[in-house]
């Protein structure tokens, strides 16, 4: 496995996490005139290439995004061009869990298990001031990944002892 490229790379883990951080539950929730963020994703995209020196750019082929909503959430599901390297994102998701006040990032990352050598998941979280791991995440499949992150940032349900 290589290491990552940096325009897929700084696209997921720096400038899509910080504006995700940023604008908050407003990303999670379609726009009133049913419009998609994918033009402002790819837009994102292709000026975070122009930064780059040419050889480092890559095509924003593959790139996508939809809206999901479940009883808990609402989420945008963002699909990246196919990973290389370790940490490049097959997804990642901002989801907004209801009531809650801040919106969380999640990506499932490309990873290489050190112990065999097997190619394998690992779901990742950004926060304001770090990175978590999450440990291993499924197969890179859209369902996988929402279903994983649905129940990571799923409602704690309070329980009570008896005596």
């Amino acid at each position: 496995m290589t290491d990552p490229r940096p325009h897929h790379y700084r696209f997921v883990h720096r400038v899509l996490s910080r504006q995700v951080l940023e604008f908050g539950p407003r990303v999670t929730t379609p726009a009133p005139d049913g419009g998609s963020l994918l033009p402002v994703l790819t837009g994102i995209w292709d000026d975070l290439g122009q930064s780059l020196p040419p050889e480092d750019r890559l095509p924003s082929h593959g790139l996508d995004c939809r809206h999901l909503a479940t009883d808990d959430h609402t989420m945008l599901l963002v699909t990246l061009p196919a990973p290389v390297g370790a940490t490049e994102a097959h997804f990642a998701a901002a989801v907004h869990p209801r009531g809650a006040k801040a919106v969380r990032y999640l990506t499932l990352e490309h990873a290489l298990n050190p112990f065999d050598g097997s190619v394998g998941t690992v779901l990742g979280e950004w926060t304001t001031e770090s990175h978590l791991n999450h440990g291993p995440g499924p197969s890179p499949v859209a369902e996988l990944f929402v279903a994983a992150v649905a129940e990571l940032t799923a409602p704690k349900k309070r329980g009570f002892w008896r005596r």
